[in-house]
C-alpha cells in the first residue's frame, strides 16, 4: 500500500471542511468557497502525527446581485455561498443543504450602490484566523483554532428588491478545541465549539471514530455532533429563541487499488426551534427540519496530477432537493509547487413554502395566503449555480508553505437543471479570496 500512499498524497491536502461546526477561514467564507469532496483521509495505520503544525489565513468574500431597476427582484444568495439576510450569517454544519443562521443588523434602509460590472454591492467579509495543531506523545493530539470575522454591507430584507435593502455591520468571533487519542487501529476525537455575536450564540460539542481494516484499505468512521443557537435578534423580532441540531454520520473509506481512493459518506441531520430569519420580511418556517446527505468522493492518481471528483446529494423537509457535483486536479510543478484548478455545479428546487414574487400584486410583497408557513427568501427559491476558481501552494524555504486561493462565483435561476428555477430573480456574482502561511515545527 506504498504506492497507494504516495499516489493519492497530492489529492488528500486538505482537511474535510464539511465536518466540523467552526473551520479555520470562518463558517462564512468557507460556506462561499469549500469544494465538498477535497479531502479524503487515507487508510493507514492510526498515529498521531510527528509534528505540529501551526497556520494563519486571511480570507474575504464579496458579493454583489446584477443591477435591478428599483422595486423589481434580484436573485440572492445561496447557503453553498456565504448568506446574506441584511445581517451577519453564519453556517454550521447543520446547513449543508440551505438552512443558515442569521446574525445582527442596523435595520436602516439603503438605496442601490453600484458596485462591480455595474451591478449592487451586498455583503463583504474579512476573516483572519489561525490554526495549531500539537502532538502528544505517540497517543495523542490537540488541535484548535480562532477567528474572527468582519462582516458589512447591504441586503434585501425580501427576495433581492434593492428597494428592501438595509444597511448592515457585525463582528464574530469564533473557536473550536479537539483532542484525539489514536490506537494502533482506531481512532477518538472529541471536539468543543463555540461562537458569538451581537445577537447570535452557537455552542457545539462532536465526537468521531475511526477503525481501520488489518490490511489498512479501509476505514469506517463515525461521527455525532450537537449544536446548540441561541438568537436574539437586533430588531426586537424575537428574543432568546433556541435552535438545536443534532447530526450523526456514518461512512467508509476504501483504498481500491495504488490509484484510487473512494469515500461514501451518509449524514443525518435533526433541526428543531426557531428556524425563521427574523431579518427577513413576511419569513415563517417549520419548527422542524431533518435533513438526509448523502456524498461520493473518488480521488485517482494519474501519474503526474490527482484527480478529485465529488457528488453530493441532499433533500430535506422543507421540500428542497439539491445536487452538487465538484472536479478538482491538483497538479505538482518544479519546487514543490502544486497548483488546483477547480470547479463546481450545484442545484436545487424551491421550499415548498417558497412565495415567488408577484410585483404586480396590491399585497407586495407580503403574500396573498399568510395562513401558513411561507418565506421571500431567495436561498429557499429554486436555482443553479457555478463556481469556478484555483488554489495554489508554494514552500517557501525549508518550512514555511504559502497558500492562496481565488474562486468566482455565480447564482441565477436560469442555471438551475432538473426543473426549472424561481422566476423573477436576477443572478449573483461573488469573489472569494484566501491567502496562508503554514509552518510544522
Amino acid at each position: 500500500m506504498a504506492m497507494a500512499s504516495v499516489g493519492v498524497a497530492v489529492a488528500a491536502t486538505e482537511h474535510d471542511n464539511l465536518r466540523q461546526p467552526l473551520r479555520r477561514i470562518g463558517r462564512i467564507v468557507l460556506a462561499a468557497c469549500a469544494l465538498p469532496g477535497v479531502m479524503l483521509p487515507a487508510a493507514h495505520a492510526e498515529d498521531a502525527p510527528e509534528r505540529g503544525v501551526f497556520e494563519v489565513k486571511l480570507s474575504g468574500y464579496k458579493e454583489y446581485q446584477d443591477s435591478v431597476k428599483s422595486g423589481s427582484t434580484a436573485s440572492g444568495n445561496t447557503t453553498q455561498a456565504a448568506s446574506a439576510s441584511g445581517n451577519h450569517v453564519t453556517v454550521s454544519a447543520a446547513s449543508r443543504g440551505g438552512s443558515t443562521s442569521t446574525g445582527s443588523t442596523s435595520g436602516t434602509s439603503s438605496s442601490t450602490v453600484s458596485g462591480a460590472s455595474g451591478g449592487v454591492n451586498r455583503i463583504s467579509v474579512l476573516s483572519p484566523s489561525v490554526y495549531a495543531l500539537l502532538p502528544i506523545g505517540r497517543r495523542w493530539s490537540a488541535e484548535g483554532s480562532a477567528t474572527l470575522d468582519e462582516v458589512s454591507g447591504a441586503s434585501p430584507s425580501y427576495y433581492t428588491d434593492t428597494a428592501g435593502f438595509v444597511q448592515m455591520k457585525d463582528r464574530r468571533r469564533a473557536g473550536d478545541l479537539k483532542l484525539t487519542r489514536y490506537f494502533d487501529r482506531q481512532v477518538f476525537s472529541l471536539g468543543a465549539s463555540s461562537s458569538s455575536e451581537s445577537d447570535y450564540w452557537s455552542k457545539a460539542l462532536s465526537s468521531e471514530a475511526r477503525f481501520s481494516s488489518d490490511d489498512q484499505n479501509t476505514t469506517w468512521n463515525l461521527g455525532v455532533g450537537l449544536t446548540r443557537d441561541r438568537i436574539s435578534s437586533n430588531n426586537g423580532a424575537v428574543t432568546d429563541v433556541n435552535k438545536r441540531t443534532n447530526e450523526y454520520q456514518i461512512g467508509v473509506t476504501q483504498a481500491v487499488n495504488a490509484d484510487d481512493l473512494v469515500q461514501l459518506n451518509y449524514t443525518r441531520s435533526l433541526s428543531s426551534g426557531y428556524l425563521s430569519d427574523p431579518y427577513k420580511s413576511y419569513d415563517r418556517r417549520p419548527e422542524l427540519r431533518n435533513a438526509h446527505i448523502l456524498q461520493l468522493r473518488w480521488n485517482h492518481w494519474l501519474g503526474g496530477a490527482a484527480l478529485k471528483t465529488g457528488y453530493r446529494y441532499y433533500q430535506d423537509t422543507y421540500g428542497i432537493r439539491a445536487h452538487t457535483v465538484d472536479l478538482a486536479l491538483a497538479v505538482p510543478f518544479a519546487d514543490g509547487l502544486t497548483f488546483t484548478p477547480a470547479v463546481r455545479y450545484y442545484t436545487q428546487s424551491a421550499a415548498a413554502f417558497y412565495v415567488n414574487p408577484v410585483t404586480s400584486s396590491p399585497t407586495y410583497p407580503a403574500p396573498a395566503d399568510q395562513s401558513g408557513y411561507y418565506s421571500l427568501d431567495q436561498r429557499v427559491s429554486a436555482f443553479g449555480a457555478g463556481t469556478v476558481g484555483g488554489k495554489i501552494e508554494w514552500p517557501i524555504g525549508s518550512e514555511w508553505t504559502l497558500d492562496t486561493k481565488l474562486d468566482y462565483y455565480r447564482q441565477a435561476s436560469s442555471l438551475r437543471l432538473i426543473g426549472q428555477g424561481s422566476p423573477g430573480l436576477a443572478p449573483l456574482n461573488a469573489f472569494i479570496w484566501q491567502i496562508g502561511l503554514k509552518r510544522p515545527f
